[in-house]
């Protein structure tokens, strides 16, 4: 693209063009990835400024800088062309989309968003879809699939400029369908500006990120924005359609005010897709689901009934945009699992190990349930409290995880820059509350390692041992750096001093 037809792909306030005709042969945000003929945006965040790397990107070759602060080009004056936008986040996002041919026009895209599941979702709708003969392209926050490519993502969070570039990866390969994993971060950061989503699941919501979006208010605002985007896509032929959790009032109200079609989906008659008669074991769930498209039993590789909730909302949606019934219970019932969820481990001494990523309230209280239904001796939990995220969530943690277990371990999760025992304390403060009211044995242990260490001493034939947060992390991020840690791994090593251990 020539810098003009680049500049034209985005608003913004001002600009000044050294030559029109100059080409743009490459986006970056950061300064590190620019080579000659690149545009760099400098992006603004709550830990970096863009701004301090305009030189490096200038030095590298940057043709065009895209800045939020005028001032900030003077040094480049006359020298490189240079725009000024409101947000370089948002414009970063409409010009990946156009520098890469406009992806989303060329597939159907689904969006799934939600507190608690999302991922999960994702899963259930690419085996679906894949089943059913369409292919599909799979990005989210645990791992990505694109035809014959799969990869985990380097980190949580999935920026504009890769997302246009995985969507052109999937255009040039053929695909049909795009499933994306939708966080508020991204709508409210307009990370997915430009993409034109055709459908959307709503899993739940309930206040989560505040330390972010400061009010649930604002956190609800940016989940609706994915419902709003659906309906503004008039520029494909498809079908615009919610599929929405229909014992949420939450998302209820989101599916309403979207102007749309949309299916509630859930365990109550007033739901058009209800599953009735669920069974559950510690590694499947079997159910039977009503829908407008008929009655029909599903098996699905996954325990608890918040997994069946999972699946009723990539089966609504589906069955909803024509995809067959019986592809959709054969793309159920062959689903990989999400790495890091409800991850199995049968120890030689008669217990088992969950390894599981629930790291809010929410999350805990559904996967915890799950736990108790299975009928454990006594479930110990581990778990901990993000630190610099919000602080008001940690002791409602610690009140679940106490209600729901015989014995809790508080320990650390991802400390960050924070100090561990603070974040600790935090969730100790909820279990004490309960401890009040009920005998709770706990601990606490910062250590993680020590933590999982404590949990598999104690227990013993019939128990369950469940480490809840990090699921399918590999590192422990503290105010030293990232260090290695995966639970899975740690427990599978403690477990495995001379014998046999059998995960699933």
């Amino acid at each position: 693209m020539t810098v003009h037809e680049f500049l034209s792909s985005f608003p913004f306030t001002k600009a000044w063009i050294k030559d029109p005709k100059e080409r743009i042969i490459g986006v970056a945000h950061d300064s590190r990835d620019v080579r000659q003929g690149y545009a760099f945006f400098a992006l603004v965040g709550s830990s970096h400024d863009g701004h301090v790397f305009l030189h490096e990107a200038f030095s590298r070759g940057a043709r065009l800088l895209v800045v939020e602060r005028e001032e900030s080009v003077s040094p480049f004056e006359g020298r490189v062309s240079w725009a000024v936008a409101l947000s370089t986040r948002k414009a970063l996002a409409l010009a990946s989309s156009a520098f890469f041919g406009y992806p989303s026009r060329y597939m159907q895209v689904i969006g799934v968003t939600g507190t608690n599941g999302k991922t999960t979702t994702c899963f259930l709708l690419h085996s679906i879809l894949e089943y059913a003969g369409y292919p599909c392209g799979l990005l989210t926050t645990a791992r990505n699939i694109i035809g014959p490519f799969e990869w985990e993502p380097p980190n949580t969070t999935m920026e504009s400029l890769f997302l246009a570039r995985s969507l052109r990866m999937m255009q040039n390969l053929g695909l049909h369908y795009a499933v994306l994993e939708v966080s508020s971060h991204g709508l409210a950061l307009g990370r997915v500006e430009g993409i034109l989503f055709d459908a959307a699941v709503f899993t739940n919501i309930v206040p989560e990120h505040l330390e972010f979006h400061k009010t649930f208010e604002h956190y609800f605002e940016s989940k609706k924005k994915l419902a709003m985007m659906v309906a503004e896509n008039l520029v494909k032929n498809s079908p615009r359609i919610l599929a929405v959790n229909g014992e949420d009032a939450n998302t209820l109200v989101i599916g309403r005010l979207s102007g749309l079609p949309f299916l509630r989906f859930g365990c109550t008659k007033e739901c058009e897709v209800q599953a009735k008669n669920v069974r559950q074991s510690d590694t499947s769930s079997v159910f039977e689901v009503c829908t407008p498209w008929g009655v029909f039993e599903v098996y699905l590789p996954l325990p608890g009934r918040h997994n069946v909730y999972n699946a009723l909302g990539a089966l609504a949606l589906s069955l909803a945009l024509g995809i067959d019934r019986e592809a959709v219970r054969e793309g159920l019932a062959r689903c990989r699992k999400a790495p890091g969820r409800w991850e199995v481990i049968r120890a030689p001494q008669g217990f088992t190990v969950i390894v599981d990523f629930a790291h809010n309230w929410h999350g805990l209280q559904h996967a915890l349930s799950a736990a108790r239904d299975l009928g454990p001796r006594r479930l110990i939990t581990v778990f901990g409290c993000g630190g610099e995220r919000d602080r008001s969530k940690r002791p409602q943690m610690g009140r679940v995880v106490a209600t729901l277990s015989d014995i809790c371990i508080v320990t650390t999760d991802n400390p960050r820059g924070e100090d561990p025992l603070q974040t600790a304390e935090d969730a100790a403060s909820g279990v004490r509350e309960v401890a009040l009211e009920k005998p709770v044995e706990w601990f606490m242990v910062l250590d993680r390692v020590e933590a999982i260490r404590l949990a598999i001493s104690l227990a013993r034939e019939g128990d369950i041992v469940f480490l809840a947060g990090k699921g399918p992390e590999r590192f422990q991020v503290c105010a030293q750096g990232a260090i290695p840690h995966n639970d899975y791994e740690i427990a599978l090593r403690i477990l495995s001093g001379g014998h046999d251990v059998v995960h699933t």
